[in-house]
């Protein structure tokens, strides 16, 4: 029996050949049959540091959304900018709530802020200076989005869950 390190229910590893890999039943966090690892962040820690990571995107967006109104005064696009920000904070949290996949939480992460950052280069009135590389970077977020989710559905569809 070992304790997920996810959610912390036991999990029976009786027939499991050491060196596998396999996932928790309820918050698919990725194991490896054997001795646990010498440092472990565990599931209190890697929630407090995704959290806190989590708060200072939010803090980012939100200082943008606040210097984007009072550089052009347009309400509607605020409002949509902002609505946007909730979105890429709102995604992971749900996600982180549940599930402590890391390849899950990254595309959570990810794919909303490449739509944002997309979005933000749709903005009008910004007059961005380097538009393109608004332009890229959210491509490269959403690019980075897709490979992790493919990573997940990869590990869902091979991987036994325990």
């Amino acid at each position: 029996m070992i304790a997920c390190s996810g959610c912390g229910r036991e999990i029976d590893s009786a027939g499991i050949e050491e060196g596998a890999k396999f996932l928790c039943t309820r918050c698919y966090h990725l194991h490896i049959a054997g001795p646990p690892p010498a440092r472990t962040l565990g599931s209190v820690g890697f929630t407090a540091v995704a959290y806190i990571c989590l708060a200072v995107l939010a803090l980012a967006g939100f200082a943008l959304c606040l210097l984007y109104r009072a550089g052009t005064g347009s309400l509607p696009w605020f409002i949509f900018l902002t609505a946007m920000t909730l979105i890429v904070i709102a995604c992971p949290a749900a996600v982180l709530l549940k599930k402590r996949n890391l390849a899950l939480f990254l595309a959570s992460v990810y794919l909303p802020l490449g739509v944002w950052a997309y979005t933000w280069f749709l903005a009008p009135g910004a007059d961005w200076e380097y538009g393109a590389m608004t332009f890229y970077g959210g491509l490269l977020f959403f690019v980075i989005g897709l490979i992790a989710l493919g990573l997940f559905i990869r590990d869902m569809r091979a991987l036994p869950r325990l």
